[in-house]
């Protein structure tokens, strides 16, 4: 082919690319997905976080709301946020619409952080307290468990604080020193909390020699079983303890409805706890510990976390 001839069909050719191009450009991009994805991030790694945001706003607006790319892009978006309210938007955001993959690890995990650093040391427990028990493979709920002893402890939550500090020992091991020695730093404050039993509970069956008394025939000696006035009847309910395995908490009712439909569909006796925030998801109410340790152990078994909790004047 002549010289002339090649130069010309390549000038028609980039013409016509250029036009498809134009009236395209709104609607299709220029590279696929991944690729503009990894571009955002590379740019952002070079401190160009906005013009890594523009090209994510771009790739959320075209990525298929199920797919991988879309997560994808609102992690990256969130991670290279201008303000943490946008970053919180974007995690709370990915939590919902794809809480099953990867990405919604670590965004429950920065959800944590963001709470914690602007002081919100409740919204942070509860979020530390999800991510140990969604995620026991994950490599950082070492370091999560640590850090939600000490906030449930700085709150003045000890019985939850013990029951973390213990399912973190589990969790980090004998490996990490560092660690373990920052969660025995609270182990005494579980003593006292360990050697103390619940309080007897209403619905516990009556003492054998009190039915006796019930029924003692008339010639029996009177014996002096006064009745309790109404306060004390009223208190010892509100007192009642018991200890159950806890799952999950939410910050709303209704995917804890679903966490405990789902546990019941599988024979647990699970209940959310809680009319306000967090809602727990819970499971039986044993008299003793060791009851609910076998249970959790159980639960565990079959690829479910949790871990033992006392609850007072819920029975």
């Amino acid at each position: 082919m002549p010289r002339n001839a090649v130069r010309a069909f390549a000038a028609a050719l980039l013409l016509w690319s250029g036009s498809v191009l134009a009236q395209q450009a709104d609607t299709i991009p220029r590279t696929p997905l991944d690729s503009l994805i990894q571009r955002a991030r590379k740019l952002g790694e070079a401190g160009n976080a906005a013009d890594a945001r523009r090209l994510l706003d771009s790739a959320l607006k075209i990525a298929p709301p199920e797919g991988s790319a879309h997560t994808e892009a609102l992690y990256w978006r969130a991670a290279l946020a201008a303000a943490a309210v946008d970053a919180e938007r974007d995690y709370r955001r990915l939590l919902v619409e794809a809480p099953l993959s990867a990405r919604a690890e670590n965004a429950m995990l920065q959800l944590a952080q963001l709470e914690q650093a602007r002081g919100d040391r409740r919204a942070a427990t509860e979020h530390l307290q999800r991510f140990v028990l969604s995620y026991p493979s994950n490599p950082a709920r070492p370091r999560a468990s640590v850090t939600l002893v000490r906030l449930l402890f700085e709150q003045g939550q000890t019985a939850r604080g013990c029951d973390a500090l213990r399912a973190g020992k589990e969790a980090i091991g004998n490996d990490n020193l560092e660690l373990s020695n920052q969660l025995e730093f609270y182990a005494p404050r579980c003593v006292v909390l360990e050697s103390a039993p619940p309080a007897p509970s209403v619905d516990s069956a009556p003492p054998k020699d009190s039915v006796a008394t019930a029924v003692a025939p008339p010639s029996a000696p009177p014996r002096a079983t006064p009745r309790p006035p109404a306060a004390t009847t009223s208190r010892a309910k509100s007192d009642a303890a018991f200890y159950s395995v806890q799952v999950a908490a939410y910050d709303s009712p209704e995917p804890a409805g679903r966490m405990a439909r789902m546990l019941k569909s599988r024979g647990h006796e699970a209940r959310v706890d809680g009319k306000t925030r967090p809602f727990r998801v819970r499971v039986g109410k044993f008299d003793t510990r060791a009851e609910a340790v076998k249970a959790a152990a159980g639960l565990k078994s079959q690829g479910i976390g949790g871990f033992v909790t006392l609850v007072k004047g819920e029975r």
